[in-house]
């Protein structure tokens, strides 16, 4: 069972501080880069006033996930292996997804700068995450490629559409968020699963605070989420000794992967309601199937 020590830096903490500092540089963004936000980010019938940038959502994001890190304590300042290096990997996400966020809407910086830059982060944290044990399996460029290929799909499909801004999407990150959460928990790991929980509140702080500003909700998070969640993900399942099989550790971010298609297929204007249903149940039966698979597993004999 969570300790009050448990809920309050794993869940409360990150709510509130997120929730907090959103609050902060949403005026400090509509005073600094006061903007009208393009026709396409709009949700539903909320109108946000201005255009959301990626720090507004990103560095919410560091300072609440930072504190349960930090002060539960779940890892080190300095990291000495590989799964200790996921601190720094958001924060490398965040840098990265931050600054292309104020490079702005033209072309060269979606189309060019995107790409490049979270292709680097990925690699990057591809390479400190993944161990080089000689028993690994995949073995290990085959598991680097494909997990880093993965996370850049992932994230560019992500920041690449207009989806983020919806209340849709926030749920589906929600749900992804404690898909994984419990996966990473039935491995065996009560430590990762915490680690992982941090983005619940984090992205229901997000949330709210959007909803009460009528804001984009989500925009500019796709790289540090796919970082932290895959990460994750990726982290339990090479450390792991459980009986959990391995597509379970695939089939949560796969599920956001399918709902971010779904959502660009179903037209958000024409068929509301068929849109968010659709990009809901797009990611919630890959990750129910994942954790109702992973349960199965290691249920004793």
């Amino acid at each position: 069972m969570p300790s009050l020590n448990d809920l309050l830096w794993g869940l409360v903490a990150p709510l509130f501080a997120a929730a907090g500092l959103r609050l902060v540089l949403a005026f400090l963004s509509d005073w600094l880069f006061a903007r009208p936000v393009d026709k396409d980010s709009t949700s539903g019938d909320a109108a946000p006033a201005k255009r959301v940038l990626a720090w507004e959502t990103c560095l919410p994001l560091a300072l609440g996930a930072g504190l349960g890190y930090f002060f539960l304590p779940l890892g080190p300042w300095v990291p000495e292996v590989e799964y200790e290096w996921i601190a720094a990997a958001v924060g490398l996400a965040v840098v990265a997804s931050t600054v292309v966020g104020f490079l702005g809407n033209h072309w060269s910086a979606r189309f060019i700068g995107l790409p490049i830059f979270y292709a680097a982060t990925a690699v990057a944290v591809g390479y400190a995450l993944m161990p080089t044990w000689d028993d690994l399996w995949p073995d290990y460029r085959t598991y680097l490629v494909f997990w880093c290929l993965g996370a850049w799909l992932l994230s560019v499909a992500i920041d690449q559409s207009s989806l983020p801004a919806s209340w849709p999407f926030a749920i589906v990150v929600l749900g992804t968020c404690l898909a994984t959460s419990g996966v990473v928990l039935l491995s065996e790991s009560m430590r990762f699963a915490q680690i992982s929980g941090l983005t619940v509140g984090v992205v229901l702080g997000l949330t709210v605070v959007g909803l009460i500003l009528r804001r984009p909700l989500l925009n500019g998070l796709g790289l540090p989420i796919v970082v932290y969640l895959g990460g994750m993900l990726l982290i339990a399942q090479t450390n792991s000794f459980s009986e959990v099989p391995f597509l379970c550790y695939w089939l949560p971010m796969g599920g956001l992967l399918l709902a971010v298609v779904t959502g660009q297929l179903v037209s958000r204007t024409s068929f509301p309601k068929l849109h968010a249903t659709s990009m809901i149940l797009a990611a919630a039966i890959p990750s129910t199937v994942a954790v109702i698979m992973a349960v199965v597993a290691t249920m004793p004999e």
